[in-house]
C-alpha cells in the first residue's frame, strides 16, 4: 500500500474514533450528564391532594428519600460525578392530570437536570416535559411506558412480589385456620393480576392444600354497596385470611370482615394498620396481620443515586423489589402491632427465610409481567387463584379463568441487577447496540474502499 493510502485509512480511524465515535456512543449515555458540572438540580414531584407529607404516606417517604440522597456536599464520596446536589419540591394544586401538566414542563422541566413524578397522573406532564427538553433526564414512579420514551426512566415496584409475599403469609397463617384465603382485586388489569396472581403461587408455596380465591371489583374506590356484596362472597367461602390488592375498595371491604367475622387482614402499599385503622383506634384493627409496605424512601433513594452516579439510563424500565435488607428493601412487610399472637416471632423468623429466597431467586412468582397471568398455574389456566364473582354466595368452588389485558410492558430484554434492592432493569434498545458498533463498521467501510483503490 502506497504511504499516502495508509495515511489516508489512519486519518479515518482517528476521525471515526476521535470524534464520531464519542459522539456516536454519547446518544446512548445520559444525555444531560456532565462531569465538569459542579451541582446537579433534582425535582421530586410529589402527589397532590390533602394527605400531604402525614406520617406513612408515600409523600413523606419519598421527600426522606430525595432529603437523604440528594446532600448539599458530596465531596469526598467516590463515584459521584457532581460536587453537590440540590433538592426542590413540588405539589400540585390536586391530584389530576391537569394540575400536573400546569406544572412539570415548564416550571419543573426548567428549574432542574433531572426530574422525578410519583404514580399515573404526572404521566402526560412528563412525556410533555420529556419531549420538549430531549438534554434533560426524568423519571416516574408507578407508571410505565409503552413504547419507551428515550429520554425517561420508568420506575416500578415488582408488584408481583408483593403479592408472593402476603401469598407466603397468608398460606402459613391459614395452615391451622380452615385453610381458605383470598385476594382483592381491583380493575382487572395487568398490574392488578400481578398482585394477583402473585399471591396464588404465593399461597401454594407456602400451604399446598389450602385454596385461594380471588376477587375483581371492576373499582379502585370505596363503594358501599359492592363492598357488603364482596364481603359477602367472601364470607360465603370460608376464608381466615384476605389480602388487599383493591386500594380504597379492598380497605373498606376488610374493615367489614375483620369487625363482623373476625377475618385476618393483610393491607398494601402503607401500614394499614396506621392509615386505615387509626393506629388501632377503628374496629377490627387487632385482626391486621400486617401490610406490604412500598417503601418510597428506599426507591426515591437508589433512583437519586443512580442520578448521582450517571448510572440511571432513559428509555427503560426499572423495577425495585424484596431485599434481605431491610433497610435497602423496596418491597417488605410492615411491623406486627396488635396481632402478635398470629404473626409471631417465629412465623417473623419464617418469613425472613422466603424472603432470603426470593432475593436470591430460589422463589419465583411465576407471574407474566407483560399479561400479569400466572405461568405456573395447573390445567393450563392463567391464574393462580379460583376466581369468585361478586354474585357467588353458594359457598362452591369456582374455578374461572382470568382474562388477557393489554399491554402495559415489554416482556424479555436485559435484566441488571440493582446494588441497593433486588431491581432488575428490562429494557429493549437495539438503538444502543447500533449506536455502540457504528463506528467500528464505519471504520471497515472506509479501510475497504481506500484498499480497493490501490
Amino acid at each position: 500500500m502506497h504511504s499516502s493510502a495508509l495515511f489516508r485509512v489512519l486519518l479515518s480511524t482517528v476521525w471515526t474514533f476521535g470524534i464520531l465515535g464519542p459522539l456516536l456512543i454519547g446518544i446512548t449515555s445520559s444525555p444531560w450528564v456532565s462531569a465538569s458540572k459542579s451541582t446537579v438540580n433534582m425535582g421530586l414531584v410529589l402527589q397532590g391532594g390533602p394527605d400531604g407529607t402525614k406520617e406513612g404516606t408515600q409523600n413523606a417517604l419519598a421527600l426522606q428519600g430525595g432529603k437523604e440522597a440528594c446532600l448539599s456536599s458530596l465531596l469526598g464520596t467516590e463515584g459521584y460525578q457532581y460536587q453537590s446536589c440540590s433538592l426542590r419540591t413540588y405539589t400540585p394544586a390536586d391530584e389530576t392530570v391537569g394540575a400536573y401538566l400546569g406544572l412539570i414542563p415548564n416550571k419543573v422541566a426548567s428549574e432542574n437536570d433531572f426530574a422525578l413524578a410519583l404514580g399515573y397522573f404526572p404521566s402526560k406532564a412528563i412525556q410533555t416535559a420529556a419531549r420538549a427538553n430531549g438534554n434533560k433526564l426524568f423519571g416516574i414512579v408507578n407508571f410505565e411506558f409503552l413504547p419507551p420514551e428515550g429520554n425517561i426512566a420508568s420506575i416500578m415496584f415488582s408488584e408481583d412480589q408483593i403479592g408472593y409475599l402476603a401469598g407466603l403469609l397468608a398460606g402459613e397463617v391459614a395452615k391451622t385456620r380452615g385453610g381458605k384465603v383470598a385476594v382483592i382485586g381491583g380493575v382487572n388489569q395487568p398490574s392488578v393480576r400481578r398482585h394477583v396472581n402473585g399471591f396464588g403461587t404465593g399461597v401454594q408455596i407456602s400451604c399446598s392444600t389450602c385454596t385461594a380465591y380471588g376477587l375483581y371489583s371492576g373499582t379502585f374506590d370505596a363503594d358501599p354497596k359492592l363492598s357488603t356484596s364482596a364481603a359477602k362472597v367472601l364470607r360465603s367461602k370460608k376464608v381466615s385470611v384476605v389480602f388487599n390488592a383493591g386500594s380504597i375498595f379492598g380497605t373498606s371491604t376488610l374493615k367489614n370482615l375483620t369487625v363482623t367475622d373476625g377475618i385476618y387482614a393483610i393491607g398494601s402499599g402503607s401500614d394499614e394498620w396506621i392509615t386505615n385503622w387509626a393506629y388501632g383506634s377503628v374496629p377490627g384493627s387487632e385482626h391486621v396481620l400486617t401490610s406490604v409496605l412500598t417503601d418510597y424512601r428506599v426507591l426515591v433513594h437508589s433512583v437519586m443515586q443512580s442520578v448521582l452516579h450517571a448510572n440511571l439510563t432513559g428509555g427503560a424500565t426499572v423495577f425495585y423489589g424484596v431485599n434481605t435488607d431491610q433497610t435497602q428493601s423496596a418491597i417488605k412487610l410492615a411491623p406486627v402491632h396488635e396481632a402478635g399472637k398470629v404473626f409471631n416471632k417465629e412465623l417473623e423468623a419464617k418469613m425472613q427465610g422466603y424472603i432470603k429466597d426470593m432475593t436470591t431467586g430460589k422463589l419465583k412468582t411465576g407471574v407474566d409481567h407483560k399479561s400479569g397471568d400466572s405461568r405456573m398455574a395447573d390445567n393450563g389456566s392463567n391464574t393462580s387463584v379460583e376466581l369468585l364473582s361478586l354474585t357467588d354466595t353458594t359457598g362452591d368452588s369456582n374455578h374461572s379463568s382470568g382474562t388477557n389485558g393489554s399491554s402495559l410492558s415489554e416482556e424479555g430484554g436485559q435484566h441488571q441487577s440493582n446494588p441497593s434492592s433486588s431491581a432488575a432493569t428490562r429494557t429493549i434498545e437495539w438503538r444502543k447496540v447500533l449506536m455502540t458498533f457504528a463506528p467500528w463498521m464505519l471504520m471497515i467501510v472506509q479501510a475497504v474502499a481506500h484498499f480497493g483503490s490501490f
